[in-house]
């Protein structure tokens, strides 16, 4: 089986899914655990309405399979079509494609997995409020955006480490989330996200240095209250996970850290400095290090050129924790990464272990333009005892 054509939107370029690629697909997400949210195509049209034949053909040929769906979009960026494809979709039209992908969903297996959307290129104020207003609230269960911070085929190296266009996120969040609370039962995600649009930056999008955008990115996304940030990509781009030879990136070690050791609720950390970045959760639940609940877990930014000291106070600390990631070799367009001083490398294709130094006072001298966690294993803060819902890294 071959199911219909669809198109990359940034080419116009039409290609099909072979049925055997659709169930490695599958098999992949099943063995390692993850949860599949999968984009359907809103270009497909039977005039000005959404054609969805092909839809219900892949949702049904999923279904006798067994397939699970965590989420379900429609259409990709809708506000760039015309740029990329002289394609004009209005937003109460768009809406109305949505409240036709509900009814679809209605008659098959996947009747409550969430719906997604309108999965936006940034956030435009516009769009997303008419497309709320006019009847896409009454059908998402989740509001997306994606973002990036600048063209990846113009950016410097300088400005992974640019605390300037790191803040411009903040007012989109904020933006978001105000329109957000205004619908009961409402979520926001990041829907897709990494550096540099366009594929990322060559020798750069991928290295350590580009580990200063994705914590901070992890860091406001948190405070400012979104549930899930998805990252491009795991594969493919020079802002992946993995190389060409499927071995670990940086940004790779760093979320793999960030999964293991951030948890659910966050804290409003105040810093000194617009270049310490410094953000607080507590310690994740049931994690591999075997952090007992009312753990803390800091992670911080250095973006300075030179080492500074981090003391973190009003707490009662005996000891520390530090999971801290530097460059090999200082470069920061370097493709390893150490953890306190030892580089990371997969050991017979398997994860290494990845153990803290410990500290034993509340100061630890933190390397220039390097960032990293620290975790407070007796903090014994109350509102850590038990965790509720809070950002998650797709």
């Amino acid at each position: 089986m071959v199911f219909d054509p669809t198109h990359n939107i940034a080419t116009g370029d039409q290609f099909q899914l072979p049925a055997n690629t659709w169930d490695d697909l599958n098999m992949f997400v099943h063995k390692i655990g993850f949860k599949l949210v999968i984009g359907l195509n809103l270009v497909l049209r039977n005039g000005t309405r959404w054609n969805p034949s092909n839809a219900k053909l892949l949702l049904k040929y999923s279904s006798d399979k067994g397939y699970p769906f965590a989420g379900i979009e429609l259409g990709n960026e809708p506000n760039l079509y015309f740029r990329h494809r002289n394609i004009t979709i209005s937003d109460a039209q768009v809406a109305s494609d949505f409240k036709e992908l509900k009814q679809v969903l209605q008659g098959t297996a996947y009747k409550s997995s969430l719906i997604l959307g309108p999965d936006i290129a940034g956030y435009k104020d516009k769009v997303i409020k008419n497309f709320l207003s006019l009847g896409g609230a009454s059908v998402i269960d989740v509001l997306t955006i994606h973002h990036y911070y600048f063209d990846g085929h113009t950016a410097k190296l300088e400005d992974f480490s640019d605390y300037t266009i790191m803040d411009r996120l903040i007012p989109e969040l904020r933006s978001v989330m105000n329109t957000v609370r205004s619908y009961h039962g409402l979520v926001a995600w990041l829907g897709e996200t990494s550096s540099g649009y366009g594929g990322g930056t060559p020798g750069i999008g991928d290295r350590y240095v580009a580990g200063n955008l994705w914590l901070d990115k992890l860091g406001v996304s948190a405070k400012y209250g979104f549930k899930r940030v998805l990252r491009q990509s795991l594969f493919g781009g020079h802002y992946s996970l993995t190389d060409s030879n499927n071995d670990p990136t940086p940004d790779y070690w760093l979320t793999l850290l960030y999964k293991r050791l951030v948890g659910n609720k966050v804290f409003d950390v105040p810093s000194s400095s617009t270049s310490i970045r410094l953000y607080a959760h507590c310690t994740k639940l049931n994690n591999v290090y075997n952090y007992k609940p009312g753990s803390i877990t800091v992670y911080a930014l250095n973006l300075n050129k030179d080492p500074i000291l981090l003391t973190i106070s009003d707490l009662n600390i005996n000891s520390m924790d530090r999971f801290w990631l530097t460059p090999e070799g200082g470069d920061l367009t370097s493709t390893k990464v150490q953890l306190n001083g030892n580089t990371l490398e997969l050991v017979n294709n398997q994860i290494p272990h990845m153990m803290p130094r410990s500290l034993g006072s509340g100061t630890m001298k933190v390397p220039g333009n390097s960032f990293g966690f620290i975790v407070i294993p007796d903090a014994n803060i109350a509102a850590c005892q038990s965790q509720g819902h809070g950002t998650i890294i797709g």
